[in-house]
Protein backbone atom coordinates (compact mmCIF):
# COMPACT_ATOMS: atom_id res chain seq x y z
CA UNK A 1 0.00 0.00 0.00
CA UNK A 2 1.12 3.60 -0.90
CA UNK A 3 1.86 5.45 2.21
CA UNK A 4 3.60 9.02 0.60
CA UNK A 5 1.15 11.66 0.77
CA UNK A 6 0.70 12.93 -2.92
CA UNK A 7 -0.22 16.70 -2.20
CA UNK A 8 -0.79 18.02 -5.91
CA UNK A 9 -3.75 15.09 -6.00
CA UNK A 10 -5.11 16.15 -2.15
CA UNK A 11 -5.39 19.43 -3.61
CA UNK A 12 -6.99 18.56 -6.46
CA UNK A 13 -9.29 16.38 -4.39
CA UNK A 14 -10.07 19.03 -1.77
CA UNK A 15 -10.67 21.43 -4.95
CA UNK A 16 -13.51 18.66 -6.66
CA UNK A 17 -11.07 18.56 -9.79
CA UNK A 18 -9.62 14.61 -9.39
CA UNK A 19 -10.49 12.40 -12.56
CA UNK A 20 -12.16 9.45 -12.33
CA UNK A 21 -8.92 7.27 -11.91
CA UNK A 22 -7.97 9.94 -9.65
CA UNK A 23 -10.62 10.05 -7.09
CA UNK A 24 -10.18 6.08 -7.01
CA UNK A 25 -6.88 6.10 -5.94
CA UNK A 26 -7.43 9.18 -3.14
CA UNK A 27 -10.42 6.94 -1.68
CA UNK A 28 -8.17 3.55 -2.18
CA UNK A 29 -5.24 5.25 -0.33
CA UNK A 30 -7.71 6.77 2.56
CA UNK A 31 -8.72 3.34 3.52
CA UNK A 32 -5.32 2.89 4.51
CA UNK A 33 -4.51 3.83 8.48
CA UNK A 34 -0.94 5.24 7.39
CA UNK A 35 -2.36 7.39 4.94
CA UNK A 36 -5.21 8.91 7.32
CA UNK A 37 -2.56 9.37 10.12
CA UNK A 38 0.05 10.88 7.44
CA UNK A 39 -2.79 13.53 6.23
CA UNK A 40 -4.22 14.64 9.66
CA UNK A 41 -0.23 15.93 10.21
CA UNK A 42 -0.83 17.36 7.18
CA UNK A 43 -4.09 19.10 7.81
CA UNK A 44 -2.23 20.29 11.61
CA UNK A 45 0.45 21.81 9.93
CA UNK A 46 -0.52 23.34 7.07
CA UNK A 47 -4.47 24.31 8.12
CA UNK A 48 -3.70 25.39 12.02
CA UNK A 49 -2.14 28.54 11.10
CA UNK A 50 -4.66 29.96 8.88
CA UNK A 51 -7.31 32.55 10.04
CA UNK A 52 -10.53 32.92 8.85
CA UNK A 53 -10.76 35.89 6.11
CA UNK A 54 -11.68 39.21 7.63
CA UNK A 55 -14.35 39.68 5.15
CA UNK A 56 -15.72 35.75 6.36
CA UNK A 57 -18.57 36.11 8.75
CA UNK A 58 -19.88 33.32 11.07
CA UNK A 59 -22.50 32.72 8.14
CA UNK A 60 -20.09 32.86 5.47
CA UNK A 61 -17.77 30.58 7.56
CA UNK A 62 -20.64 27.92 8.61
CA UNK A 63 -21.90 27.72 4.79
CA UNK A 64 -18.00 26.83 3.68
CA UNK A 65 -18.07 24.22 6.51
CA UNK A 66 -21.49 22.58 5.87
CA UNK A 67 -20.11 22.17 1.73
CA UNK A 68 -16.91 20.72 3.06
CA UNK A 69 -19.14 18.04 5.28
CA UNK A 70 -21.19 17.57 2.61
CA UNK A 71 -19.03 16.67 0.10
CA UNK A 72 -16.08 14.62 2.05
CA UNK A 73 -17.33 13.28 5.10
CA UNK A 74 -20.56 12.29 4.21
CA UNK A 75 -18.90 9.87 1.27
CA UNK A 76 -16.08 8.61 3.94
CA UNK A 77 -16.69 5.29 5.47
CA UNK A 78 -14.20 6.18 8.55
CA UNK A 79 -13.92 9.21 10.25
CA UNK A 80 -11.25 10.76 8.90
CA UNK A 81 -10.57 14.41 10.26
CA UNK A 82 -11.87 16.34 13.59
CA UNK A 83 -13.87 18.95 13.12
CA UNK A 84 -11.68 21.33 13.25
CA UNK A 85 -9.87 19.98 10.72
CA UNK A 86 -13.19 21.07 9.00
CA UNK A 87 -12.88 24.74 10.01
CA UNK A 88 -9.17 24.97 9.10
CA UNK A 89 -10.20 23.32 5.40
CA UNK A 90 -13.00 25.53 4.75
CA UNK A 91 -11.04 28.76 6.03
CA UNK A 92 -8.11 28.14 4.00
CA UNK A 93 -10.69 27.80 0.38
CA UNK A 94 -12.03 30.74 1.42
CA UNK A 95 -8.95 32.13 1.56
CA UNK A 96 -7.65 30.76 -1.80
CA UNK A 97 -11.01 32.37 -3.12
CA UNK A 98 -10.48 35.68 -1.90
CA UNK A 99 -6.64 35.65 -2.92
CA UNK A 100 -6.58 34.47 -5.95
CA UNK A 101 -3.69 31.88 -5.79
CA UNK A 102 -3.80 28.09 -5.85
CA UNK A 103 -3.21 26.12 -2.49
CA UNK A 104 -0.05 23.70 -3.69
CA UNK A 105 1.75 26.70 -4.80
CA UNK A 106 1.21 28.02 -1.80
CA UNK A 107 2.83 25.06 0.20
CA UNK A 108 5.56 24.07 -2.39
CA UNK A 109 6.58 27.86 -1.52
CA UNK A 110 6.11 28.25 2.18
CA UNK A 111 7.19 24.23 2.79
CA UNK A 112 9.47 23.39 0.19
CA UNK A 113 10.81 20.05 2.53
CA UNK A 114 7.46 18.47 1.19
CA UNK A 115 8.02 16.82 -2.43
CA UNK A 116 5.29 15.29 -4.82
CA UNK A 117 5.26 11.99 -4.65
CA UNK A 118 5.31 9.86 -8.35
CA UNK A 119 2.04 7.71 -8.48
CA UNK A 120 2.55 4.78 -10.11
CA UNK A 121 0.34 2.10 -11.77
CA UNK A 122 0.95 -1.22 -12.44
CA UNK A 123 -1.71 -3.82 -14.46
CA UNK A 124 -1.05 -7.59 -14.36
CA UNK A 125 -2.72 -10.25 -16.02
CA UNK A 126 -2.62 -13.79 -14.51
CA UNK A 127 -2.15 -16.83 -17.27
CA UNK A 128 -4.92 -17.23 -19.60
CA UNK A 129 -6.40 -13.35 -19.47
CA UNK A 130 -5.02 -10.71 -22.18
CA UNK A 131 -6.26 -7.20 -21.75
CA UNK A 132 -5.93 -3.87 -23.43
CA UNK A 133 -4.72 -0.52 -21.58
CA UNK A 134 -4.54 2.74 -22.71
CA UNK A 135 -1.95 5.07 -21.14
CA UNK A 136 -1.83 8.25 -20.00
CA UNK A 137 -0.26 9.74 -23.39
CA UNK A 138 -3.09 7.86 -25.57
CA UNK A 139 -0.46 5.01 -26.33
CA UNK A 140 -2.51 1.68 -26.14
CA UNK A 141 -0.29 -1.51 -24.79
CA UNK A 142 -2.40 -5.07 -25.73
CA UNK A 143 -0.73 -7.13 -22.59
CA UNK A 144 -0.47 -10.72 -22.49
CA UNK A 145 -1.45 -13.01 -20.48
CA UNK A 146 0.54 -14.00 -17.55
CA UNK A 147 2.24 -10.19 -18.19
CA UNK A 148 2.85 -6.98 -16.28
CA UNK A 149 3.44 -3.41 -16.92
CA UNK A 150 4.45 -0.67 -15.01
CA UNK A 151 4.20 3.23 -15.32
CA UNK A 152 3.35 6.45 -13.98
CA UNK A 153 -0.09 8.12 -13.45
CA UNK A 154 1.55 11.07 -15.29
CA UNK A 155 4.74 10.91 -17.39
CA UNK A 156 7.72 13.44 -16.96
CA UNK A 157 8.03 16.20 -19.24
CA UNK A 158 10.80 15.16 -21.46
CA UNK A 159 10.58 11.06 -21.38
CA UNK A 160 8.06 8.26 -21.10
CA UNK A 161 9.08 5.15 -19.32
CA UNK A 162 7.34 1.98 -18.55
CA UNK A 163 8.08 -1.41 -17.58
CA UNK A 164 7.20 -5.17 -18.68
CA UNK A 165 7.46 -8.08 -17.89
CA UNK A 166 6.16 -11.19 -20.69
CA UNK A 167 4.73 -10.09 -23.74
CA UNK A 168 2.83 -7.14 -25.06
CA UNK A 169 1.77 -5.40 -28.77
CA UNK A 170 2.51 -1.36 -28.28
CA UNK A 171 1.06 0.87 -30.70
CA UNK A 172 2.88 4.47 -29.32
CA UNK A 173 1.54 7.72 -29.77
CA UNK A 174 4.07 10.16 -31.38
CA UNK A 175 6.17 12.56 -29.98
CA UNK A 176 9.76 13.44 -31.08
CA UNK A 177 10.34 15.60 -27.67
CA UNK A 178 8.88 12.61 -25.29
CA UNK A 179 10.64 9.44 -26.65
CA UNK A 180 8.97 6.39 -25.04
CA UNK A 181 11.00 3.80 -23.48
CA UNK A 182 10.16 0.61 -22.17
CA UNK A 183 12.56 -0.99 -19.69
CA UNK A 184 12.51 -5.07 -19.89
CA UNK A 185 15.55 -6.26 -17.48
CA UNK A 186 18.55 -4.73 -18.71
CA UNK A 187 17.29 -4.13 -22.12
CA UNK A 188 15.60 -0.96 -23.22
CA UNK A 189 13.68 -0.39 -26.13
CA UNK A 190 13.41 3.14 -27.36
CA UNK A 191 11.23 4.59 -29.78
CA UNK A 192 9.02 8.19 -30.64
CA UNK A 193 5.75 6.57 -32.34
CA UNK A 194 5.30 3.32 -33.91
CA UNK A 195 4.31 -0.37 -33.13
CA UNK A 196 5.87 -3.11 -32.17
CA UNK A 197 6.03 -6.42 -29.88
CA UNK A 198 8.25 -7.23 -27.08
CA UNK A 199 8.66 -10.84 -25.58
CA UNK A 200 10.57 -10.91 -22.23
CA UNK A 201 9.59 -13.47 -19.70
CA UNK A 202 11.93 -14.52 -17.36
CA UNK A 203 14.96 -17.02 -17.84
CA UNK A 204 13.94 -16.95 -21.61
CA UNK A 205 15.06 -15.12 -24.80
CA UNK A 206 14.15 -11.33 -25.36
CA UNK A 207 12.76 -10.39 -28.59
CA UNK A 208 11.25 -6.96 -30.18
CA UNK A 209 10.28 -7.29 -33.30
CA UNK A 210 8.71 -4.12 -35.41
CA UNK A 211 5.76 -3.23 -37.53
CA UNK A 212 5.74 -0.42 -38.12
CA UNK A 213 8.43 3.19 -37.74
CA UNK A 214 11.81 2.91 -36.56
CA UNK A 215 13.36 1.37 -32.70
CA UNK A 216 16.21 1.55 -30.77
CA UNK A 217 16.98 -1.33 -29.11
CA UNK A 218 20.03 -1.04 -26.06
CA UNK A 219 21.55 -2.82 -23.38
CA UNK A 220 22.08 -1.15 -20.31
CA UNK A 221 25.15 -1.82 -18.07
CA UNK A 222 25.23 -0.13 -14.91
CA UNK A 223 25.34 3.53 -15.93
CA UNK A 224 26.23 2.78 -19.38
CA UNK A 225 24.08 2.23 -22.07
CA UNK A 226 25.32 0.19 -25.83
CA UNK A 227 23.11 0.20 -28.55
CA UNK A 228 22.26 -2.99 -29.73
CA UNK A 229 20.45 -2.09 -33.50
CA UNK A 230 18.13 -0.01 -34.66
CA UNK A 231 14.73 -1.57 -36.30
CA UNK A 232 13.01 -0.93 -39.10
CA UNK A 233 9.43 -2.99 -40.12
CA UNK A 234 10.09 -6.49 -40.61
CA UNK A 235 12.92 -6.39 -38.49
CA UNK A 236 13.64 -7.71 -35.29
CA UNK A 237 16.02 -8.79 -32.29
CA UNK A 238 16.45 -11.22 -30.17
CA UNK A 239 18.51 -11.22 -26.94
CA UNK A 240 20.26 -14.13 -25.70
CA UNK A 241 20.52 -12.81 -21.53
CA UNK A 242 22.80 -16.05 -20.51
CA UNK A 243 25.38 -15.36 -23.77
CA UNK A 244 25.35 -12.12 -23.59
CA UNK A 245 24.29 -11.89 -27.76
CA UNK A 246 22.15 -9.80 -30.05
CA UNK A 247 20.79 -11.54 -33.23
CA UNK A 248 19.18 -9.53 -35.87
CA UNK A 249 16.14 -11.46 -37.26
CA UNK A 250 13.15 -11.05 -40.30
CA UNK A 251 9.84 -10.65 -39.13
CA UNK A 252 6.21 -11.35 -40.35
CA UNK A 253 4.73 -7.69 -39.67
CA UNK A 254 0.92 -9.09 -40.47
CA UNK A 255 1.71 -12.10 -37.20
CA UNK A 256 2.77 -9.78 -35.15
CA UNK A 257 -0.06 -7.06 -35.69
CA UNK A 258 -2.70 -9.96 -35.77
CA UNK A 259 -1.14 -11.32 -32.39
CA UNK A 260 -2.64 -7.89 -31.00
CA UNK A 261 -6.00 -8.83 -32.00
CA UNK A 262 -6.01 -12.46 -30.85
CA UNK A 263 -4.04 -14.59 -33.61
CA UNK A 264 -0.92 -16.95 -32.18
CA UNK A 265 1.25 -17.27 -35.48
CA UNK A 266 4.02 -19.95 -34.76
CA UNK A 267 6.77 -19.73 -37.11
CA UNK A 268 9.38 -22.74 -37.29
CA UNK A 269 8.57 -23.86 -33.53
CA UNK A 270 8.44 -26.98 -31.89
CA UNK A 271 6.32 -28.56 -30.53
CA UNK A 272 7.40 -27.81 -26.77
CA UNK A 273 7.76 -24.32 -27.62
CA UNK A 274 4.44 -24.17 -29.39
CA UNK A 275 2.78 -25.60 -26.18
CA UNK A 276 4.65 -23.50 -24.11
CA UNK A 277 2.77 -20.21 -25.81
CA UNK A 278 -1.13 -22.40 -25.39
CA UNK A 279 -0.36 -22.75 -21.84
CA UNK A 280 0.23 -19.49 -21.14
CA UNK A 281 -2.33 -18.16 -23.33
CA UNK A 282 -5.16 -20.37 -22.21
CA UNK A 283 -3.72 -21.44 -18.56
CA UNK A 284 -3.64 -24.98 -18.73
CA UNK A 285 -0.71 -27.31 -17.72
CA UNK A 286 0.57 -29.41 -21.80
CA UNK A 287 2.17 -32.52 -21.16
CA UNK A 288 3.68 -35.05 -24.10
CA UNK A 289 3.29 -38.80 -23.92
CA UNK A 290 6.91 -40.36 -24.96
CA UNK A 291 5.66 -41.26 -28.60
CA UNK A 292 5.30 -37.79 -29.18
CA UNK A 293 8.54 -35.89 -30.54
CA UNK A 294 8.49 -32.55 -28.65
CA UNK A 295 11.34 -31.47 -31.36
CA UNK A 296 8.78 -31.15 -34.17
CA UNK A 297 9.04 -27.99 -35.61
CA UNK A 298 5.57 -26.44 -37.25
CA UNK A 299 4.59 -23.41 -38.63
CA UNK A 300 1.22 -22.54 -38.52
CA UNK A 301 -1.54 -19.76 -37.10
CA UNK A 302 -4.73 -20.46 -34.80
CA UNK A 303 -6.95 -18.50 -33.33
CA UNK A 304 -6.70 -17.41 -30.10
CA UNK A 305 -10.03 -16.08 -29.00
CA UNK A 306 -11.31 -19.58 -29.88
CA UNK A 307 -11.40 -22.47 -27.74
CA UNK A 308 -8.63 -24.22 -26.78
CA UNK A 309 -9.98 -27.88 -28.61
CA UNK A 310 -9.99 -25.37 -31.61
CA UNK A 311 -6.68 -24.56 -31.48
CA UNK A 312 -5.41 -28.20 -30.62
CA UNK A 313 -7.07 -29.78 -33.66
CA UNK A 314 -5.00 -27.56 -35.56
CA UNK A 315 -1.56 -28.57 -34.59
CA UNK A 316 -2.12 -32.40 -33.97
CA UNK A 317 -4.25 -32.78 -37.75
CA UNK A 318 -0.87 -30.98 -38.75
CA UNK A 319 1.72 -32.91 -37.33
CA UNK A 320 -0.36 -35.90 -37.38
CA UNK A 321 -0.71 -36.02 -33.27
CA UNK A 322 -3.45 -36.59 -31.12
CA UNK A 323 -4.77 -35.57 -27.34
CA UNK A 324 -6.88 -35.90 -24.60
CA UNK A 325 -7.72 -34.02 -21.85
CA UNK A 326 -7.08 -35.59 -18.37
CA UNK A 327 -9.07 -33.45 -16.06
CA UNK A 328 -9.95 -29.90 -16.68
CA UNK A 329 -5.95 -28.45 -16.75
CA UNK A 330 -3.97 -31.28 -18.30
CA UNK A 331 -3.52 -32.06 -21.99
CA UNK A 332 -2.07 -34.97 -23.15
CA UNK A 333 -0.69 -34.85 -26.17
CA UNK A 334 0.71 -38.35 -27.98
CA UNK A 335 1.23 -39.96 -31.29
CA UNK A 336 -1.09 -41.32 -33.49
CA UNK A 337 0.23 -44.92 -33.04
Amino acid sequence: MKTEIDRELLVRYINGKCTADELLHVKHFLQDPGWQHALKAILEADFSTIEPAPQADETTLEEWNQEFRDKYFKKMPMKLWYTKWIGYAAACLLVLGIGGYLLGEHLVKTKPAFTTAKVMIEKTNPRGIRSKVTLPDSSVVYLGAGSSIRYPQQFAANERNLTLTGEAFFEISKNPKRPFVIHTGEIQTTVLGTSFKITAFKDDPLFVEVATGKVRVSRKENTKVAELAVLVPGEGISWDHQLGKASIIPVDVSAIQGWSSGEITFKNRSLAQIADELENWYNIEIRFAGSASVRKRLSLSVDGKASLSDALDIICNTADLKYRFNGRQEIIISGNE
